[in-house]
């Protein structure tokens, strides 16, 4: 299924390679071009991009569409609201901070650093209501990384011989 494919009015994007899909949100006045009035974020391996829609029910109804996909695809993928995270592609997470200015009654955040080719576009804020929410959001993120990464020990049956032999040894 790694041939899923998300189109937008401008671009596509392979699912597979989608690492962050956030929120749909309102695009200020004096910043729309083309009649766009919302949009979201993904971040992609090579980068990010805005997906552009000319009203908020565009943009939700797109934004649905790209989370089934991402469920279908990456089904162990961290969610926070209509935030989507690849753990596989998590460099490092902070610990629980407190925002300067809170916005929107969210006083708390967990920096996510994630693997793109993009410098600038290497840190996702996961914002929450408290620091008890936030601090609980961060052990998810614990358990998810540690779910999605997490490896099987695989002996053949030619190394067990040798292993055997070195600790007779």
């Amino acid at each position: 299924m790694n041939s899923v494919v998300f189109g937008t009015p401008r671009e596509s994007y392979q699912v597979a390679n989608i690492i962050y899909a956030g929120n749909v949100g309102e695009i200020p006045v004096d910043k729309r071009k083309n009649g766009c009035s919302h949009s979201f974020k993904i971040i992609t391996t090579h980068g990010s991009a805005f997906c552009y829609y000319k009203s908020e029910e565009a943009a939700r109804n797109a934004r649905g569409a790209l989370g089934a996909m991402l469920n279908a695809v990456k089904p162990a993928a961290f969610r926070h609201g209509y935030e989507v995270l690849d753990p596989r592609r998590i460099v490092s997470y902070t610990g629980v901070i407190s925002l300067k200015t809170p916005v929107d009654e969210l006083t708390h955040a967990v920096v996510v650093t994630i693997d793109t080719a993009e410098e600038r576009n290497k840190k996702v804020w996961l914002k929450y209501r408290s620091e008890e929410v936030a601090q609980k959001g961060r052990s998810a993120l614990y358990a998810c990384i540690h779910a999605a990464n997490r490896c099987e020990p695989v002996m053949s049956h030619t190394a067990a011989p040798i292993v055997e032999q070195a600790l007779a040894a």
